[in-house]
């Protein structure tokens, strides 16, 4: 039932635009960070590539440090890594979110799982944790700037995942 002031609940405009670029980018920076995880998966070296900007600092469970490379050298690496495993699964979950203009920093939690078919001592190595990922927006898209791994726990076969580290 209007009351007459109708005025004084109105938001502004700019506001609202604000408000949609925010769930905008908010959407484009969930969607790189999950395109990251799935192109892992489906060997798409491409649209894993397209996540990355020209240079990337990372920090992963394999490095243990930062390491700066170019991106064609980050998806070299990844490429001949992850293509040792018969299949691999990565769920990136529980996205949180800050953007500060052309920067953002994404939380997000980590699930890996790793199958070699025909291991011994067992098909299956699980790594538990989170990605904290720096993002920068380009031209046209949000790009990841820098990716760090931090475990809480991984189980199952260890081997499958450390003869997968001598490949770096």
């Amino acid at each position: 039932m209007p009351t007459g002031n109708e005025e004084e609940f109105a938001v502004p405009e700019q506001s609202i635009r604000e408000q949609l670029a925010a769930l905008q980018d908010r959407t484009a920076i969930v969607e790189v960070v999950c395109r990251f995880a799935v192109a892992i998966d489906r060997r798409r070296w491409a649209d894993f590539s397209g996540c990355f900007a020209d240079q990337v600092d990372v920090n992963t469970i394999r490095t243990g440090r930062w390491i700066r490379m170019k991106r064609e050298t980050l998806v070299g690496v990844m490429r001949r890594v992850f293509e040792t495993y018969t299949a691999t699964q990565h769920i990136s979950a529980n996205h949180q979110v800050a953007i500060d203009g052309d920067t953002a920093v994404v939380c997000s939690t980590l699930n890996a799982t790793h199958y070699l078919r025909g291991e011994p001592d067992g098909e299956f190595h699980q790594q538990v944790g989170y990605y904290e990922y720096q993002l920068v927006r380009g031209d046209d898209s949000w790009r990841i700037s820098s990716v760090e791994q931090f475990c809480h726990w991984q189980r199952g076969n260890q081997s499958i995942f450390d003869r997968t580290v001598q490949a770096d």
